[in-house]
């Protein structure tokens, strides 16, 4: 799997930094250093372009309306994936789940990674083995004039998707037309507390002379100030024309060894949604508040993962 080497036009997000705490989203976050560019996404879809006040370097920044943004990717090409361990001095695995990627003397060589996906996440998860890094390379398919924007995310629900992803591009035969989406997940884990969040799919729809460049108009949320993310009511995406961006679903400090400690309180299996349940209205009842304060006092430092959860992070919050 190979990265496009065209000129990137900007990057989609699913959440933000704001005074250096990561906001997740309900709605596509893209950034461009392009400010004509920034203009044409916000009347595309929706949002207008403001500063980027998050890290990454881009210039502009627009919050959409959008969940679901219909687009065209060239083929299998257009997705690049791999593993990675970082540490405090930086990566120290790089492999593409079965052989190594770098450095050139282990190039090639078996990595040692489990085989199967839900064993390398388990590794991942207590700091043993690394985790996905996945670049997704697309155009959007009501203005693919605008040039090629990438999509960077460490999403593990994303990397079980990609067999069937890539074996859907194939058939295609060529450029497909597809829907990045942003879907809504409700769960209870294993403590029986509902949480709720959204990962990143990807839907081949087709070839671009078969299929509409503009997806039928969607549900989008209700501003942050409702109770909870279970509660929320859908209503319908506004116009272009009328842009309304939405609000952050939350904002936390990322504290990766309390983040373990709670997974296993909670029954969760990885960060998202470690922090979801956490923070969630759902999950603030007395008994958890006394568990995660107890949690707090006991954490005397933070683990080698934190430092790469927040990398992790970074992928799609920046």
């Amino acid at each position: 799997m190979t990265q496009s080497t065209a000129a990137r036009a900007g990057r989609f997000h699913q959440g933000r930094l704001s005074e250096g705490r990561p906001q997740t989203l309900d709605a596509w976050r893209v950034t461009t250093d392009d400010a004509e560019v920034a203009a044409r996404i916000a009347g595309l879809l929706g949002g207008q372009p403001r500063p980027n006040e998050g890290r990454g370097g881009l210039a502009h920044e627009v919050l959409t309306n959008r969940e679901s943004v219909r687009v065209i990717m060239d083929g299998p090409g257009a997705v690049t994936a791999r593993m990675v361990l970082w540490s405090s001095k930086g990566v120290i695995h790089h492999c593409d789940g079965s052989v190594f990627l770098s450095p050139q003397e282990k190039e090639g060589h078996s990595c040692g990674c489990p085989p199967r996906l839900e064993e390398k996440r388990l590794a991942a998860r207590y700091g043993r083995g690394p985790t996905p890094s996945i670049d997704l390379a697309f155009r959007i398919a009501a203005a693919p004039m605008l040039g090629e924007f990438h999509f960077m995310t460490s999403s593990w629900m994303l990397a079980e998707q990609l067999s069937d992803l890539m074996e859907a591009l194939e058939r295609v035969g060529g450029s497909a037309v597809c829907d990045l989406t942003m879907e809504l997940v409700s769960l209870t884990t294993k403590a029986g507390q509902n949480v709720c969040y959204r990962k990143p799919v990807v839907t081949v729809l087709g070839s671009p002379d078969t299929v509409t460049p503009e997806p039928p108009p969607t549900a989008a949320p209700t501003p942050s100030s409702a109770p909870s993310p279970a509660r929320r009511t859908a209503r319908r995406a506004p116009e272009p024309t009328t842009p309304s961006p939405p609000e952050p679903t939350c904002s936390v400090n990322v504290d990766a060894a309390m983040l373990r400690r709670a997974a296993k309180v909670l029954g969760t299996s990885d960060h998202q949604e470690t922090v979801i349940a956490a923070l969630s209205k759902v999950v603030a009842g007395r008994q958890q508040t006394r568990e995660f304060a107890r949690l707090r006092e006991r954490v005397g430092h933070i683990a080698d993962i934190a430092g790469q959860a927040l990398r992790d992070a970074d992928s799609s919050l920046t």
